[in-house]
């Protein structure tokens, strides 16, 4: 792996990786140049947030198996052509290029042969949170915020909770204006442009 492509580890606060000026920052398209040309080959796995490339941490039993039960229970809610869902893959923003557990964007699936969903086609991305909660509660919502991504999950396996943002906002402070929370005993709505899809108990998606 080049040096110049060197991953950082997202810190408990990820202020410092994603602001300092230690690692250097690369844009989308570089990014893809890399992959492309095999510098990750055999490197950790990583994303691009907001121009720096970070490792993703490694997932414990408890996410592993929160994403497996997430994975059987919300793609039958998003059926084809209508809609593309992915899991673990890419979304393509401005600045960065996450890996989300899950997301949804508009159909059909040929429309994303040659690029991955952005802004504009995503209506729901999902993060399965345990060790990386403050990452994602914290740079990643903020950066979902910011490209106006309209429903964004956090499954929460140690507090044991599904967060439900919607409403984003962007400016100097990025976020969402809603924020609702489900624990066993609730259950989530899986609503899409102010039509229901579904629902699914909290209870299934936590381990």
């Amino acid at each position: 792996m080049s040096s110049a492509a060197r991953i950082t580890r997202p810190p408990a606060d990820p202020a410092p990786a994603l602001h300092g000026r230690a690692v250097q920052r690369f844009t989308v398209e570089q990014y893809h140049r890399m992959i492309d040309a095999g510098v990750f080959v055999g490197a950790p796995k990583c994303e691009l947030i907001r121009g720096f490339i970070l490792e993703k941490s490694v997932p414990g039993p408890p996410h592993s198996k929160s994403t497996a039960r997430l994975l059987r229970r919300l793609p039958p809610l998003f059926p084809e052509p209508d809609w593309f869902v992915a899991v673990q893959d890419s979304i393509t923003l401005p600045d960065s290029e996450p890996e989300p557990d899950f997301s949804a964007a508009t159909g059909p699936e040929s429309k994303y042969d040659a690029r991955h969903p952005g802004p504009k086609d995503l209506v729901l991305v999902v993060e399965v949170s345990d060790s990386m909660a403050v990452f994602d509660r914290g740079a990643k919502l903020a950066l979902y915020a910011e490209n106006k991504i309209v429903q964004y999950w956090i499954i929460d396996v140690n507090e044991r909770r599904v967060e439900v943002y919607t409403e984003p906002r962007g400016g100097k402070t990025p976020g969402y204006r809603t924020r609702t929370d489900y624990t066993p005993g609730d259950t989530v709505p899986v609503v899409v442009a102010g039509r229901t899809l579904g629902s699914i108990p909290a209870a299934d998606l936590l381990p």
